[in-house]
This record gives C-alpha cells, sequence and structure tokens, in this order.
C-alpha cells in the first residue's frame, strides 16, 4: 500500500482555525472551542488516484455548576483540554473490493462473448442423417450426392 504524497486538510465554507496544525495526515487543534464546529475535508492524491473525506467536529461545551467550590488551584480546576486529532481513513480495502468485483464481471462477459461466438460458428456444420446421403442401411444414395433432382426431396402424401 502506498502512502499518499500530498494531503491537504480544508474547511467547508470556512478557514481553518488559526491554532490548527497539520503534521502529515493528521490534522491536530489545540484548545477546542465550539467556534471549530463544522465540516473538514481531507483530499489526499497518489500515483493510483485521488481520494477525499469529509469529518464533521462538534465541540460541546459542558461547563460545572457555579456551587462547585474545589480545593485545586484555578489552573487545575478543569482537566487541560487534549485538543482534537482528526486522522485520515485509508480507502484501499474498497478499492481492492471494486477491483476484483470489475475483474470477475469481465472475465464472466468475455466467457459469455466466446461462448455465444462458438456455439454461432457450430451452428449449420454437421449434417442430419438424411442430408448424409446415407440411407437407414448406411449405404450412400449416389443419386442424392450427385445432384439427381428426383431423388434430391422427399415427398409426403396425406392419406
Amino acid at each position: 500500500m502506498r502512502r499518499p504524497r500530498d494531503i491537504q486538510w480544508s474547511r467547508v465554507n470556512d478557514s481553518l482555525p488559526e491554532r490548527a496544525e497539520k503534521t502529515g495526515n493528521i490534522l491536530h487543534m489545540s484548545r477546542l472551542s465550539q467556534s471549530h464546529n463544522g465540516t473538514y475535508l481531507c483530499q489526499a492524491h497518489n500515483n493510483y488516484g485521488r481520494a477525499a473525506d469529509h469529518y464533521t467536529l462538534l465541540v460541546y461545551v459542558s461547563l460545572l455548576p457555579s456551587s462547585h467550590h474545589s480545593k485545586l488551584p484555578p489552573s487545575e480546576e478543569y482537566p487541560k483540554d487534549p485538543g482534537a486529532v482528526v486522522e485520515t481513513h485509508s480507502a484501499v480495502p474498497y478499492a481492492v473490493i471494486g477491483g476484483i468485483l470489475a475483474l470477475l464481471v469481465f472475465t464472466v462477459i468475455c466467457v459469455l462473448i466466446v461462448t455465444i461466438w462458438c456455439s454461432v460458428r457450430q451452428k449449420g456444420s454437421y449434417l442430419t442423417h438424411e442430408a448424409s446421403g446415407l440411407d437407414e442401411h448406411g449405404e450412400v444414395q449416389e443419386a442424392f450426392l450427385n445432384g439427381n433432382e428426383a431423388s434430391q426431396g422427399k415427398k409426403e402424401y396425406l392419406l
């Protein structure tokens, strides 16, 4: 599996936040707030093609009740914000499965075409017992083979 050469992050209908950092295929945002809410677009490409995916980020703010009194210093009262890490996902399994299915369908179509072509070529190349020039006992009917019109066709009479 080849890694994408070029990965671009963008925010749909807006610019990336100021504190957003792009490191390789990872978009890292620190000190999240509700202003970071939105849909982010990751676009990547390599020698085999391009891929894009949308990621939605929703930040919820929960405040501690005002009656809560803590013995911790104000800097440690709230846990440190770990930030948000949005990592790209690989779409290779879907591409491989799609390629295998396409190859299978192509093979079935080719086999059908060859089978139909061979059956059309075979059609009419065999002789019936009457047209082969042999009678019931396997003897050659020379008149039929030589083109004698009197013996070429069978006549049927209804009684």
